[in-house]
Formats: structure tokens, C-alpha cells, sequence
């Protein structure tokens, strides 16, 4: 169905997000609502509206187990937001985050909202490991553990199947080479890297207190890598493969929150805002095919805004795996320059539910800083066969 042309203008006035924390290591010790509260009074500390104003709060997140009763009410009540600012928590795997923002913009253009905060958080360092079906107790045997960060984010229940067998699959299909597959991720740390080193990040990073530091840079990246080195490593899904810990993403931690307004009420209250959030998509398949979903939901987007891939002038899709990534440009003509154009989840890591907040808030930063940037695409796959993406114009 195509978008109205008289629908509600909804605008994105800015953006926040914490550094990317690599598995165990500088944010492993601040639990993911913290993180998430970190990000969302980073952003409201930028931004020139009572908290009193903001009308709901739409947070993703994924692996929760464990996390507590409706975190990202959690996150509100535990920031400078009134206790009785409206929210709701929203699950949809890697595309909980971005989903939460899609949300929150179809309630400000359905005239339930004026402003709305909205993006994920997450920390996969402190998912923890579970006993299923323990509640009946155990009369003799053995016990197994499992890891919810596994179970509720990594893999396919309904194929019983990793992720990243999932995506092998793609890669017999499609054939795509492990030397292109390293290849991309190479580029991504390189990439990666040179942002940090500019400063590209500096403006959109909220710092995070942790017991023994603030942390106020991305890790992940390691651009001393050498194309030999990627290929030494050994692969993760198959003897035979072709995913290796090094083109795949980052196990990470990390939050990132944008703020959405209707275009008259920003206008009213001399809001500048960064972005125009044009439209956003959805697209399914077979669970089997979640990687082909990626490119279904650009081409919609770009058929219902009567655009091509020119037109775009930059992809922030997040890098899952260096094979989907490669497949997705392959596919649809991407120019390598305008895909993940400062690092993607390859180098910085992928924290499930918070990565579509925290791409969001980074291509809203790019359509600031770069003159060159007017048109972005935002989006990722969803387990379970899907793939979200959102469309972002400089307002």
C-alpha cells in the first residue's frame, strides 16, 4: 500500500546512544536498563523539552530473561522522565529497537503523540545462563544449562537452528565466497576506525559510568587485521563453512534512543530537527530466508517512495553477518562506498534489541555532519524470517 501524501509529517530531532561494549568487556558490569537510561537522559539532556512533554517511550529489547518485569518501564521510571510518562517494551529480535521507533512514529502520525522517545537497549554480557522445565525439580541425572542470550536472540526456534546456519544456507544458495565475505568485514573494521579516529561518533556518544571508568568510545574495532589473519580463523557453523568469528557480528552491549515529533508541534516549540522520517517497512519470508528478507524490505521502501538505489545516499543495514551484508549489495546494486559508510556490527558489535536505536541515531548524525548525505536507509533482519527499514531525508 502506498504511503498518504497528507499523513502527519513526523520528524527526528535528535539522537543518543552509548558506546558499543564487546562481550564481557568495558561495559560488563552496567546491567542493559541502566544502559538504556544512560542513552535516553543523554538524549533529553541535548534536547530543549520537559520531560513532562513527552508523551510515550518505545523501547526494544531481546534477551530478557531475567531482566525483570517490563524493562523498558524500568528504563523510564529509572531516568528523569515523571513516573507517569507512558511506555512500552517491544520484542522483535534484532529488530526490536528499530521497530519501537516505527511504532512510536505511527503514533505520533495517528495523532496519539506529539513527541515521542523511542529506540532499544541491551547488554548480552549479563544475559544469563537458565535451567528450563526445573520448576518440577530434578529427582536424578545430570542438569544442562542454557543461555538465554542464545536461546532468546541467536537462534531460530522454529528450525532449531543457529542464526548463522541459517545464513550458510544463504551462502550455498546465493554462493557467496568466504575471501568476499572477509573481505567486507575488513572494510567494516577499517571503516570503523577511521570514524572513531574523525570524531564522525563524537556528538551522538552519551559516556557510561561504569565501577571503574567512563567509557566513552566505541570498541570493537580491530582495523590491524590483515586479510590472513580472517583467514586463519576457524569457521563457527560448519566444519565446511564459511562464517567465522571474524565476518560476523560482534556479541555487544550497548543502548540508543532518538527523539520523534510531530513537524507542527517541533516547529511550534523551535525544534531544529535532523530528520524527516519518511516511511518505514516491513517484509517476511520462510524463517529460512530472514537474509533475503533484508533486500524484499529496500526494494519496497525504495518502489513506495519512487526511488532507486541511487537515489540513497547512504544504507546503515546492519551487518548480522558479512555474507548477508555482501548478498544485500550483490543484489541490489549497493555501491560498497554507500553501504555501512563509517563500520557496521562486524567491527562495533550487533547488542540485539539496541541496534536499530543506535543505527538510527547514527545516520541521524551523518545527515548532520555530511552535507554530502540527504537520503539514508536504516533497517536490519528479524529472526523468524523478517527484516524492518526505515527512510531518513534531512529535514
Amino acid at each position: 500500500m502506498a504511503r498518504s501524501d497528507t499523513a502527519t509529517e513526523v520528524v527526528l530531532v535528535d539522537g543518543a546512544r552509548t558506546p558499543h561494549g564487546t562481550l564481557l568487556g568495558s561495559l560488563a558490569d552496567v546491567d542493559a536498563v541502566e544502559l538504556g537510561r544512560t542513552a535516553l537522559d543523554g538524549l533529553l539532556d541535548r534536547i530543549d523539552v520537559p520531560g513532562a512533554d513527552v508523551d510515550w517511550v518505545s523501547l526494544g529489547n531481546a534477551i530478557q530473561a531475567g531482566i525483570g518485569q517490563v524493562p523498558g518501564r524500568q528504563v523510564v521510571v529509572e531516568s528523569s522522565l515523571p513516573n507517569d510518562t507512558r511506555a512500552t517494551t517491544i520484542n522483535e529480535a534484532s529488530g526490536s529497537g528499530l521497530s519501537a521507533i516505527a511504532l512510536a512514529a505511527d503514533r505520533i502520525a495517528a495523532g496519539r503523540a506529539e513527541i515521542a522517545i523511542a529506540g532499544g537497549f541491551e547488554s548480552m554480557s549479563n544475559a544469563p545462563w537458565i535451567l528450563p522445565g526445573y520448576r518440577k525439580g530434578r529427582r536424578y541425572g545430570n542438569v544442562e544449562l542454557e543461555d538465554s542470550m542464545l536461546l532468546d536472540s541467536l537462534w531460530d526456534v522454529t528450525l532449531d537452528v543457529h542464526m548463522g546456519e541459517i545464513t550458510e544456507r544463504l551462502v550455498d544458495r546465493e554462493d557467496v565466497p568466504r575471501e568476499a565475505q572477509d573481505e567486507y568485514a575488513l572494510e567494516s573494521h577499517q571503516l570503523a576506525a577511521e570514524a572513531i579516529e574523525s570524531g564522525a561518533f563524537d556528538d551522538e556518544i552519551v559516556p557510561v559510568e561504569t565501577s571503574s571508568e567512563t567509557v566513552d568510545q566505541d570498541e570493537g574495532p580491530r582495523p590491524e587485521s590483515t586479510p590472513a589473519d580472517l583467514a586463519d580463523l576457524p569457521t563457527s557453523f560448519r566444519e565446511d563453512g564459511t562464517i567465522t568469528p571474524g565476518n560476523a557480528s560482534k556479541l555487544s552491549d550497548g543502548a540508543g534512543a532518538v527523539l520523534l515529533a510531530d513537524g507542527e508541534t517541533a516547529a511550534e516549540r523551535g525544534l531544529d530537527p535532523l530528520a524527516t522520517l519518511v516511511d518505514y517497512a516491513t517484509a517476511y519470508r520462510d524463517p529460512d530466508r530472514f537474509n533475503e528478507a533484508v533486500g524484499d524490505v529496500v526494494e519496497e521502501l525504495l518502489e513506495r517512495n519512487d526511488l532507486a538505489v541511487d537515489d540513497v545516499d547512504a544504507f546503515w543495514i546492519n551487518e548480522a553477518f558479512a555474507a548477508q551484508s555482501v548478498y544485500v549489495m550483490d543484489r541490489l546494486g549497493i555501491p560498497r562506498e554507500k553501504m555501512n559508510p563509517q563500520g557496521g556490527a562486524v567491527a562495533f558489535g550487533h547488542p540485539i534489541g539496541a541496534s536499530g536505536g543506535m543505527l538510527a541515531a547514527s545516520l541521524a548524525s551523518q545527515l548532520r555532519a555530511d552535507s554530502d548525505v540527504d537520503r539514508g536507509l536504516v533497517g536490519m533482519s528479524i529472526g523468524g524470517g523478517g527484516a524492518i527499514m526505515a527512510l531518513l531525508e534531512r529535514a
